[in-house]
């Protein structure tokens, strides 16, 4: 097998890893497509802990959704691939502070203590970046009816 049919069946079997559809320009180039990025704010309960306190779970927010990626072979040098990566993620952030009950604070010690917690402002489709996926700690979803208040009212924004 040739070397460009080599990185081309290559080239086909990652398109095919990526469950992505494949179209041809009219050039006889296979390119990809995949439907419209759906990258939004989505309610989630965060589940504050620190040492000696009783955990709190308070609601919060996260990225959620997916964003247009694709592989495809260089228009101007086609023994290359050229790769664009976007991933869900926040855009600007909301910062809160929360009060813990501590009852195994030592005597001396204040028996609240007040933590600092982050969660999305707004998300959108950006460019990947490299976070370890053992960084990423999933969150448990809510499912907050339509006509509940509004839970953002305790953060402030901080961009």
């Amino acid at each position: 097998m040739s070397t460009i049919n080599q990185e081309f069946f290559r080239y086909l079997t990652v398109l095919a890893m990526c469950s992505m559809a494949f179209a041809d320009n009219g050039n006889g180039v296979v390119v990809t497509a995949r439907s419209s990025d759906d990258c939004q704010v989505t309610p989630v309960i965060h589940v504050l802990q620190y040492p000696g306190c009783v955990p709190k779970p308070i609601p919060s927010f996260a990225c959620t959704g997916r964003c247009s990626s694709y592989l495809q072979v260089s228009g101007s040098k086609i023994w290359q691939m050229e790769r664009s990566c976007m991933c869900c993620q926040e855009s600007g952030e909301r910062e809160a502070s929360v009060s813990l009950f501590c009852p195994k604070a030592k005597q001396g010690e204040k028996k609240f203590r007040k933590v600092t917690t982050k969660a999305p402002l707004e998300c959108m489709c950006r460019p990947c970046t490299g976070i370890e996926e053992s960084a990423v700690i999933p969150q448990e979803m809510s499912n907050y009816a339509a006509d509940e208040p509004p839970i953002n009212g305790h953060f402030s924004k901080s961009i």
